[in-house]
């Protein structure tokens, strides 16, 4: 059942693209590409389901898609301006966690109340599909080494950054390129905390679902996940936000006017897209 909670959010945070704005008007069909991969829902579950997405998706596209356009507003009309500091970039970091809060305590009772529709042996092969995804992305880590990645890190920014601003500047290629060594890995810190909230819903979930307490067990694991969190795993995140936010301040100062007036393009193109979504 977590896994519909990651996939909406996923799904919902700064809709980009023609691609994404199908997908948002898709969601429904797509969702069930998705899910078929970790567990096979029933009918029953199915016409459950279909009935909160079309009720999720209501509340999102009416309430939620008008705070996603504000702040994207807010970004064009300060990058317009030529001078995003990092404090300001943090915020808005702030705030596209909100987004994500707003939308996880929005959907996790509904989600806790589907729950125990599921069976043993669909739990089992969800979190199976989950363990085997876990170990995948541990063995292509080990694949790897620390300068392979700091190489892959700086390459998939800069093109990033590229796509959003235009050809780049010696300048803002070296700017990239001495901030990404200061991001510090939270890989094996993740991995636990994402292994011990499953391993935690797993038990919820085959041995708990049917008990008076589970509701309320089940909701806090989904609404408070930064429980299962280690502290050094947070003060890791509060950094590299640090660090980004600091990137992207550099990166806003020696923006041209060319690669202003880009920038300034591809967010109105989401903002208009989110008008579209709100108008469908």
């Amino acid at each position: 059942m977590k896994k519909y909670l990651l996939l909406f959010c996923a799904l919902s945070l700064f809709i980009t693209g023609c691609s994404s704005k199908f997908a948002y008007n898709n969601i429904d069909w797509l969702m069930y590409w998705y899910i078929d991969d970790y567990v096979e829902l029933d009918k029953t579950q199915k016409k459950l389901l279909d009935g909160h997405v079309s009720q999720w998706m209501k509340w999102h596209r009416e309430d939620e898609l008008t705070e996603y356009q504000a702040q994207l507003e807010q970004i064009k009309l300060q990058i317009s301006q030529n001078n995003v500091s990092a404090q300001q970039w943090e915020q808005h970091f702030n705030n596209a966690k909100q987004h994500w809060v707003r939308f996880r305590d929005h959907i996790s009772p509904e989600l806790v109340r589907l729950a125990p529709s599921l069976s043993d042996e669909q739990v089992n092969a969800l979190f199976a599909e989950l363990d085997k995804e876990n170990q995948k992305r541990i063995e292509e880590r080990q694949d790897s080494n620390v300068e392979k990645r700091l190489k892959k890190n700086i390459k998939n920014t800069q093109e990033n950054a590229r796509e959003f601003i235009g050809k780049l500047s010696v300048e803002q290629k070296n700017i990239i390129m001495n901030f990404a060594e200061d991001f510090q890995s939270s890989f094996d810190l993740w991995m636990a905390y994402r292994q011990r909230i499953q391993s935690a819903a797993h038990d919820m979930l085959l041995n708990e679902r049917k008990e008076a307490h589970f509701k309320q067990s089940f909701l806090t694991l989904l609404s408070q996940p930064e429980t299962y969190q280690d502290e050094k795993l947070a003060q890791i995140s509060t950094h590299n936000n640090q660090v980004y936010a600091s990137m992207l301040a550099a990166l806003s100062t020696s923006l041209t006017p060319k690669q202003q007036r880009k920038a300034m393009k591809e967010l109105q193109d989401i903002i208009d897209d989110i008008t579209d979504l709100q108008e469908d």
